[in-house]
């Protein structure tokens, strides 16, 4: 049998807008890759969203734990699906292979999606996740070129 694949932005999407999955019913591993920026940035994508997820973005990251962040938005936000269109930049050679690769062991994603992840990063959480792992201020300023300020 194919081991499971775990959940993607899509689905965290999905389960705090149209299909309204409780936090509790997600695996410790889902749990552990619900990243609240990269949610923040993918529902304000969506027009009837936008001004509500920049009021809350103050909140959700940093404020909140995830958990908190996840349960937010499945309150608040209404039960429907939309299309949120996304335009990806061109990514080749963006950033260092070092932080990619050290992007998709902390949250046990693939070097592509780790890639996509950087892209929604700033600056200042490039920064704490790095030295959550004890690089020096030198490595991480290296490591972090090419990541929005």
């Amino acid at each position: 049998m194919a081991e499971k694949k775990g959940a993607t932005i899509f689905d965290f999407v999905d389960g705090v807008t149209s299909k309204k999955k409780e936090w509790s019913k997600w695996s410790d591993l889902d749990q552990s890759k619900f990243a609240p920026f990269i949610v923040n940035r993918w529902l304000s994508m969506r027009q009837d969203l936008t001004e509500i997820i920049n009021e809350l973005q103050c909140y959700t990251i940093g404020l909140l734990r995830p958990q908190e962040t996840y349960r937010l938005y499945h309150e608040l936000l209404p039960t429907n699906k939309a299309f949120a269109k996304y335009i990806k930049g061109k990514k080749e050679d963006k950033f260092s292979d070092k932080l990619i690769i050290q992007i998709a062991d902390h949250y046990k994603v693939s070097k592509s999606e780790a890639t996509d992840y950087v892209e929604l990063m700033d600056q200042p959480s490039c920064t704490r996740l790095l030295s959550l792992y004890g690089y020096t201020e030198s490595e991480i300023k290296t490591m972090c070129k090419g990541v929005t300020k």
